[in-house]
């Protein structure tokens, strides 16, 4: 049996597998990035207001 940890990262790494068969192929920081979401480490809204700031950064220099 699996503990809930292990069940979160087989799961991510079905999601991630399933992408790479469409084509999509996703960084080590972004899969990290996908596995702290699913564990509840940040939350989806935090990555996303980060993500949005440092666009923002960029387009401003």
């Amino acid at each position: 049996m699996r503990t809930p940890a292990e069940l979160t990262v087989f799961k991510v790494q079905q999601a991630i597998g399933s992408m790479a068969i469409e084509g999509i192929r996703l960084s080590p920081k972004t899969q990290h990035v996908m596995l702290e979401i699913a564990s509840g480490q940040v939350s989806a809204t935090e990555v996303k207001q980060a993500l949005i700031a440092q666009y923002k950064q960029k387009a401003s220099a």
